[in-house]
């Protein structure tokens, strides 16, 4: 039970982010962060990677690459079939897990405190 109440910790600092403006974040941020959080995974990951958590506009994915010299460079590879419909060519090479998504919010929040 100590990975889900590290993960509530996290959640409950959600509060502290805020997008380019300097607003909190909105529900829908807050929302694609929790599932990310709760299921890290490459649909997960695409769905909350580009989101700014700072008034620097600093991403999920730039905070990751600040901090792992190991993270992707590159992210899903999309196309639009006959049917208007998204196919996914190719997908992220590897996605944070939890441990390291919690390195890279704290890694915000530093970034964040020093402005």
């Amino acid at each position: 039970m100590p990975a889900r109440h590290d993960a509530l910790l996290i959640l409950n600092v959600l509060d502290q982010f805020t997008d380019e403006l300097g607003a909190p974040l909105r529900d829908y941020c807050r929302g694609r962060l929790a599932a990310l959080l709760a299921d890290p995974r490459p649909a997960t990951w695409e769905d909350a990677h580009g989101m700014a958590l700072n008034a620097q506009g600093l991403t999920l994915w730039q905070a990751w690459i600040a901090i792992d010299p190991e993270a992707p460079r590159e992210g899903r590879h999309v196309t639009i079939d006959a049917w208007d419909r998204v196919v996914v060519v190719r997908e992220w090479s590897r996605v944070p897990d939890v441990a390291q998504l919690e390195r890279i919010l704290r890694y915000v929040l530093e970034q964040t405190a020093g402005q």
